[in-house]
């Protein structure tokens, strides 16, 4: 008869219960565990021969490679033990006897209750389970599972287990079938596979195991335990990365191929525009064609360069894909191109458009189109002469911009000509305080800049340190040119913002320069 009531200790009616006389008018339920020590006692199958059952066959003996060693006799040094090699030989005993250590591996599985889940009801753990046919011994292990909230591992350790059913006796190899239920400590575990040596042992008792199957699966197991494998966009990758500046040509064969060629349509909407298609990447950009006294506000671009989809949606950025971006094959003579729901009519293009086209759809595209409107030149500007305060560089770029940029300097001079010129000068004048000053010249020539320094003269009166601050100087007895090796020669005279100093001498490194770049 079925009970309703749950499966719990104390609450099964039909369950014996042993109980202890603790008073004449009341007994007590007694739920105590027996101790180990007592059950050794009460056992009398310990002292019981255990059963001899023939095995299949011996498994082979692991033998490391012997090919490196000098005598092939012995295994190798690496290894733990050093062992002459056993040859492998028959196995001719078909009864296994007590001193042999075999063991049989099951898979099975016990279901566990889980409360307070909203995830699931229940549980299904999986276990393997090891017989040992030594000492007629079990262990059960649990595979370890990631996040399963339950610790897991070994879940008995080796020991000898009584039957359920009250006979004291252990389990024996005959308890174990697939597709059957085995108590093991009040957990019922359903067995539902065993490795093939196991059932060549059974095969070999007259009692051949049942086909394994799969276990059901747990809502733990559907939900937590599946990997999700994310898609990866492309398209979304490709987007963020050219918005953040950076970003790889899809093709790098298209891109090597075409890299600077570009096809440019004239199209009119409202007004001419010019449309550039970079074969490069597949990109389109629109610019305005601005005239002087149009009336319009000049604007540079009416469309920034990027691909241009045929069809105009408000997607995520990034949802848009290859495949729907307009090629050079869309694009037709006399056919309106949409470009964003605005309608652009292609009039013409260029000379480089229409061979493109002809060598690669054999299509004759017209000539045709409002060219760009070119600036005219400006007229001769009157540069004023320099003022003397700052580079005179710096100061020509307020002249053309009215934003000036630095005049850019020649790097690779600047790195390959890290050499300096010394000389010694003096005043060439007749003042009497000032013929006697010594002055050291130095002139650079990663950037032809020069120098002028005065040294150090006890009791002079005459404050010591920079003469003349470094920077490019004119000649004046050279049309103004700026200076050069050429014009300092020990002996001339040479004539620096408007002083006037003679080259006495020069240092022996300088002297080596000359002789070695002006012969």
């Amino acid at each position: 008869m079925a009970s309703a009531f749950p499966k719990l200790p104390g609450f099964v009616p039909t369950q014996e219960i042993d109980v202890t006389l603790t008073s004449q008018y009341y007994q007590k339920p007694n739920f105590r565990k027996v101790s180990s020590t007592k059950q050794e006692q009460n056992r009398e199958v310990n002292h019981l021969a255990n059963k001899e059952y023939p095995v299949p066959r011996k498994q082979p003996i692991q033998i490391p490679p012997q090919s490196g060693m000098f005598n092939p006799d012995y295994m190798s040094t690496t290894h733990a033990m050093h062992l002459p090699k056993v040859k492998q030989q028959n196995y001719t005993n078909p009864v296994g006897s007590k001193w042999i250590d075999m063991f049989y591996e099951f898979s099975g599985y016990f279901k566990e209750a889980v409360v307070e889940s909203a995830l699931e009801n229940y549980r299904i753990r999986k276990i393997t389970l090891f017989y040992y046919l030594e000492d007629h011994s079990l262990s059960i292990t649990e595979p370890k599972q990631e996040n399963s909230g339950v610790p897991q591992g070994a879940f008995l350790k080796r020991q000898k287990v009584l039957r359920a059913d009250d006979s004291k006796t252990f389990i024996l190899p005959e308890d174990f079938r697939i597709n059957r239920d085995i108590i093991i400590f009040g957990k019922t575990i359903r067995l539902f596979d065993c490795d093939q040596y196991t059932r060549e042992f059974y095969e070999l008792q007259g009692i051949p195991q049942e086909p394994s199957f799969v276990p059901q699966s747990d809502s733990f197991e559907t939900k937590t335990m599946t990997k999700f494998i994310p898609q990866k966009d492309t398209v979304m990758k490709d987007y963020l990365e050219h918005k953040l500046g950076g970003g790889k040509v899809t093709s790098q064969k298209q891109f090597l191929e075409n890299d600077r060629k570009v096809l440019k349509f004239y199209v009119f909407s409202d007004i001419e525009y010019i449309l550039h298609y970079y074969l490069a990447d597949d990109t389109i950009e629109i610019k305005e064609i601005n005239s002087a006294n149009s009336g319009r506000v000049p604007f540079p671009m009416m469309l920034r360069r990027q691909k241009l989809p045929r069809k105009f949606s408000l997607n995520q950025p990034g949802q848009t894909y290859a495949e729907d971006f307009i090629r050079p094959q869309d694009i037709q003579y006399g056919q309106p191109l949409i470009i964003y729901n605005r309608k652009f009519l292609i009039n013409g293009c260029d000379q480089f458009t229409r061979q493109y086209y002809f060598d690669k759809f054999n299509v004759d595209f017209p000539l045709g189109g409002q060219e760009e409107y070119v600036q005219q030149e400006r007229s001769n500007i009157i540069i004023p002469p320099h003022n003397g305060i700052g580079d005179e560089q710096d100061s020509l770029g307020y002249i053309y911009r009215l934003q000036p940029i630095p005049p850019k300097k020649d790097f690779f001079k600047w790195v390959d000509n890290q050499v300096n010129l010394r000389f010694l000068a003096m005043f060439n004048t007749t003042k009497p305080e000032d013929k006697d000053r010594v002055f050291v010249i130095t002139f650079f020539l990663n950037d032809d800049s020069l120098l002028v320094y005065e040294p150090t003269v006890r009791n002079s009166g005459i404050p010591d340190g920079k003469f003349l601050e470094k920077r490019k100087y004119k000649n004046v007895n050279n049309n103004n040119e700026f200076f050069t090796p050429g014009d300092l020669i020990v002996g001339n005279e040479v004539q620096i913002n408007g002083w006037r100093f003679q080259l006495l001498d020069c240092d022996e490194f300088t002297k080596k320069w000359y002789s070695e770049n002006f012969k």
